[in-house]
């Protein structure tokens, strides 16, 4: 198997903690709130399933935005010299 570039480490690095944030973040909100109580107005209610994946999803855009930003922000010092 050959070796991934800096690139696609970086990625996956990305991928992978927010996908662990996503699933924890998801344990502990649906563990206060039901999504069957969950509505939107002028649509019909959405299964449970599907507020779970949605709820899912948006925690691990979160994750990976912010771990996007956190890799911007550090390579952006270590371009300076200010980082280690």
């Amino acid at each position: 198997m050959s070796e991934l570039g800096k690139r696609a480490r970086r990625l996956l690095l990305v991928s992978w903690c927010s996908f662990l944030t996503a699933a924890v973040a998801t344990m502990l909100v649906f563990a206060f709130v039901d999504p069957a109580m969950m509505t939107i107005q002028g649509a019909e209610s959405l299964s449970r399933r599907s507020v779970y994946a949605l709820g899912f999803l948006f925690f691990w855009g979160t994750g990976a935005g912010a771990a996007l930003l956190a890799l911007w922000m550090a390579g952006a010092e270590h371009e300076r010299g200010a980082g280690p």
